[in-house]
């Protein structure tokens, strides 16, 4: 890998790039749609990883004043409080204050030319340079599946909040615009990339995201008239057999930002550990994940993913490369576990707690009947033990459609598979007794990565015709037969209107007992289920009818569920971008803190993101325009 840094603190560099841009070597590459190749993974011994020793200096600026840091200084003293007033409009591409591409081919050259114009995942289906049928064929086959999407620089799993303004088509004479997606990407492959895309977005007033593989339900991943930081390649990955520091003795291991959670159960099962983190196949794990708190398949018996956390190396607004842990920066630390992503920095790599690894058994089966009524007599009988399997430490992963019921898995970490068939006897007797069929396949795994590659269903994404909204409901609600009768109608009354549910039955109690130091919304530690519905709409219907539906399903469905978990949340990870009062459904009690945070360490609001804290000081006008209120 090479060393950015080191072959450019020497010289005046604003000349040398000057001299390069108008001889025309400093030119952005021609975009490339495919540009995607692989990073190689290292088996780093030591800290830092390779890409955190490249970082951007105060000498290396002093010629180069546009990729300057701030001048501000974070203390325990700095004031909490900034006026909406001292914030400004972010520029956008129509702007005469819009960066000139003599400015965009100096980032370009300092960061290696890794700033790539962007390019839409589906442009090779439309008329004009980048159409190729075979491409567009290739494109569209595999459109819903998560691997495409985060394989490419802009692209995100929830299209909807981009516009779906270049869609996969057959009719190539169609329109392919950029719409919600950045009109630049830094294809960071060290701290520095990140850092002068910090700085150089800071500085000119130009909205900044970041994406790993876009997998944000609300489209966190994107914006319009913006430079995209791109995470991906920050993927190694480093065994810490003895973590003897800040409060831990154990197994750990470092995770760099562009890491799945799928890698980081790999490794840790060959070291014969396993580290708490999500179900999704291709979930970021060090970024979005955790900062969004992370429920678990080891939710029950470990508690949220945040709640793992030993330490951070991060970007924050003002440029600097820091590390954030309980002894140095702690109030960063405790706003990056749980306090939202794309908000206080970019992080570069996370130190997590392991564990040694553990049997785990899985269920997976499913039921349906045309008899609604005995269809959700047996459903409630399900639900009715989800306290009691709960704390038995299991997390489940279910669907229910009308008439229809999935479960994949059921998944028990260190209980039997007579364990297992006992806690879900009440389901089959029920089932039994109304004549439904169903067929439990019951498997033994000795390790978690093997129970969980083998059961958890790879998600299907890409859709634009699907809103999606989440409740978290309190173990209180299971406390007395009225209440939890009275919330397992308000349930099936929005299935029946949705005709579907996805469900986690899981506890997520800080391990050890007590209240954690994190930022982690208080709700998640009383639930027992994490709910998501969805309202959805014809690919014909006219924005006026998607909104309607979309409100609905805010104001009406949701409501229900509101009414009957007073004072509890939804995941911010997987929640309605309309959610109401958001601050409260989001973080609960932690928002007051994170928003004097945010204001501390973001005062000039370089990280935006729709529902993360300090959004509400923003509006998004018609032109995608981005002004504070």
């Amino acid at each position: 890998m090479p060393n950015i840094v080191s072959t450019q603190r020497t010289g005046n560099w604003k000349l040398a790039a000057l001299a390069l841009f108008l001889s025309g070597a400093l030119a952005i590459p021609a975009p490339d749609a495919s540009s995607t190749d692989a990073a190689a993974s290292s088996t780093a011994t030591t800290e830092p990883f390779p890409y955190e020793v490249s970082t951007l200096t105060d000498a290396d600026v002093e010629e180069y004043p546009e990729i300057s840091f701030d001048d501000i200084i974070y203390t325990e003293h700095t004031s909490s409080k900034r006026s909406v007033s001292d914030l400004v409009c972010k520029v956008i591409s129509a702007d005469s204050k819009w960066p000139s591409s003599k400015l965009w081919g100096i980032v370009n050259f300092l960061t290696g030319k890794k700033l790539i114009p962007t390019v839409p995942l589906a442009a090779p289906c439309y008329n004009g340079e980048y159409y190729n049928a075979t491409r567009c064929a290739e494109i569209t086959a595999s459109w819903h599946d998560s691997d495409l999407h985060d394989q490419d620089p802009t692209s995100i799993m929830s299209p909807f909040y981009q516009g779906a303004t270049c869609m996969p088509t057959t009719d190539p004479t169609g329109s392919c615009t950029l719409g919600g997606y950045p009109n630049y990407v830094i294809k960071a492959k060290t701290v520095f990339d990140i850092q002068v895309a910090v700085n150089f977005a800071r500085n000119f007033g130009v909205r900044l995201v970041v994406k790993n593989t876009g997998h944000d339900f609300s489209g966190k991943s994107s914006g319009a008239n913006s430079i995209s930081v791109w995470t991906h390649f920050f993927n190694d990955i480093k065994n810490i057999p003895k973590f003897n520091r800040l409060g831990w003795s154990g197994p750990a291991f470092k995770v760099g930002a562009g890491v799945q959670g799928r890698d980081v159960y790999a490794a840790a099962k060959a070291q014969g550990l396993v580290v708490v983190g999500g179900e999704g196949m291709t979930v970021g794990y060090a970024g979005g994940y955790l900062a969004g708190g992370g429920h678990s398949p080891l939710s029950s018996i470990y508690g949220m993913g945040a709640d793992h956390v030993l330490e951070y190396e991060v970007v924050t607004g003002d440029g600097r490369f820091v590390t954030a842990n309980a002894e140095r920066n702690s109030d960063l630390f405790w706003a990056l576990r749980g306090g939202g992503g794309s908000t206080f920095g970019i992080v570069t790599s996370v130190i997590v707690k392991a564990y040694p690894d553990l049997p785990v058994t899985t269920a997976t089966f499913s039921f349906s009947s045309t008899d609604l009524e005995a269809y959700w007599d047996a459903v409630k009988v399900y639900f009715n033990t989800f306290i009691t399997n709960a704390d038995a430490g299991t997390y489940a992963y279910f669907s229910i459609f009308t008439g229809t019921f999935n479960m994949a898995p059921f998944f028990a970490p260190n209980l039997s598979a007579a364990d297992v068939t006992a806690l879900l006897q009440p389901l089959f007797d029920k089932l039994d007794s109304l004549n439904i069929e169903y067929t439990p396949v019951i498997t033994e795994h000795e390790s978690f990565f093997d129970a969980w590659q083998a059961t958890f269903p790879k998600e299907l994404v890409g859709y634009t015709t699907v809103q999606t909204a989440s409740r978290l409901f309190p173990r209180a609600n299971w406390v007395d037969e009225a209440t939890f009768d009275k919330t397992f109608a308000v349930i099936r009354s929005v299935v029946e209107e949705q005709g579907m549910l996805l469900g986690f039955n899981m506890k997520n109690e800080f391990p050890g007992g007590g209240e954690p130091d994190n930022s982690v919304n208080p709700a998640w530690r009383q639930s027992v289920l994490h709910a998501i519905g969805a309202a959805s709409w014809d690919a014909s219907a006219t924005p006026e009818e998607i909104q309607a539906k979309r409100d609905y399903l805010t104001n009406v469905q949701m409501q229900k569920w509101r009414d009957v978990t007073p004072g509890s949340g939804a995941y911010l990870g997987e929640s309605d971008i309309q959610e109401p009062n958001f601050q409260q459904a989001f973080y609960g009690e932690n928002y007051a803190r994170l928003y004097q945070l945010k204001q501390r360490f973001d005062p000039k609001s370089v990280f935006y993101a729709s529902t993360a804290v300090g959004s509400e000081d923003w509006t998004l006008d018609l032109e995608g325009r981005l002004c504070p209120n």
